[in-house]
């Protein structure tokens, strides 16, 4: 019985963490695709690098650590998405998102925050 329990559990935090990781790309991505003035191909391919770092910055989370190695994960994670995003937006776009990098950072903490 505690063995269900504890399975049951682990899934429900995951899916949990499943919805989290999906929401919050979404809103990123939607606050990305007003400010860039993205197409509907550039907000999939966003939506997909949001969805990818989300998932990989709670995982981070999840695994603990002391907090250098937490923000040097971080980093790594900022720096993947910056190149991917980079890769899908135009130079115009990417120096709208440069210019943005406060409100969207600010916007990022307050999501990951929850």
């Amino acid at each position: 019985m505690l063995g269900a329990l504890v399975v049951l559990l682990i899934f429900s935090t995951d899916a949990i963490a499943q919805d989290a990781v999906a929401t919050n790309a979404k809103t990123i991505t939607e606050q990305l695709r007003t400010q860039l003035a993205l197409n509907d191909s550039q907000t999939t391919k966003v939506l997909e690098v949001n969805r990818t770092y989300f998932k990989k910055l709670t995982e981070a989370k999840l695994a603990g650590g002391s907090k250098v190695d937490q923000a040097k994960k971080l980093k790594t994670l900022d720096t993947d998405r910056e190149a991917k995003m980079k890769s899908v937006i135009s130079a115009d776009q990417y120096k709208i998102y440069v210019a943005n990098r406060g409100v969207n950072t600010k916007k990022l903490a307050e999501l990951t925050k929850e």
